[in-house]
């Protein structure tokens, strides 16, 4: 029979996104009418193995819904990619009592997590991440945003292209995923959306197009 969950903990990691306060609050909101105990995870997997966890309530979570970035901080972690870091941050959440955590990020926080669960540490992710690149996700928190960001400084761009007479190519963040490129070339009608997944690296090719 598997253990009765009692308390949880949550932590951000990798780089932020807008939502992320919104997510933090709808977990320790949901813990708590749920009547589970919620501890904050500082500052990412770095933070858990420093033991930096406290405890979250109610008010704890008041007044985040709309502020970016996270109140629990983020950082990236090199030590909890070896055995030794995950091993070390499992028996950590043991020792505080925290029987699953919740993890808001994108692909290498998700992989954490994982090496979380294998060492009989419940886990659960929600995906946060501009890039929209976490895999069986429709949507992540903050790519929405992103999105309509890149479209107002666009706008902007192209009235100076314009004016004179001029091609500006654009770079948008997304790393290998190109959707944020996409969403915004078709928005904002541009003449090629370049993406990780189609374009061969031709530079030529692209300006004997324009």
């Amino acid at each position: 029979m598997s253990k009765k969950i009692k308390t949880i903990g949550v932590l951000t990691s990798g780089g932020d996104a807008p939502g992320m306060n919104a997510a933090i609050r709808g977990v320790v909101r949901t813990a708590i009418h749920s009547e589970l105990k919620v501890k904050g995870i500082m500052r990412g997997y770095a933070g858990l193995l420093q033991e930096e966890i406290i405890d979250m309530d109610a008010v704890s979570v008041s007044d985040i819904i709309d502020r970016g970035g996270t109140i629990l901080y983020t950082a990236r972690c090199p030590e909890f990619t070896t055995e030794e870091g995950q091993k070390k941050a499992a028996e950590i959440c043991k020792k505080h009592n925290i029987d699953a955590v919740v993890v808001i990020g994108g692909d290498g926080s998700f992989r954490g997590a994982g090496k979380l669960a294998d060492f009989g540490i419940a886990t659960m992710g929600i995906p946060g991440t501009i890039d929209l690149d976490i895999s069986c996700s429709d949507y992540t928190i903050g790519f929405d945003t992103a999105v309509n960001t890149a479209m107002q400084a666009i706008d902007k761009v192209r009235d100076t292209s314009t004016s004179h007479e001029r091609c500006s190519i654009i770079e948008v963040m997304g790393r290998n995923a190109g959707y944020i490129a996409l969403w915004c070339g078709f928005a904002n009608g541009a003449e090629d959306i370049l993406i990780p997944e189609k374009y061969d690296g031709n530079e030529q090719e692209l300006i004997n197009k324009i």
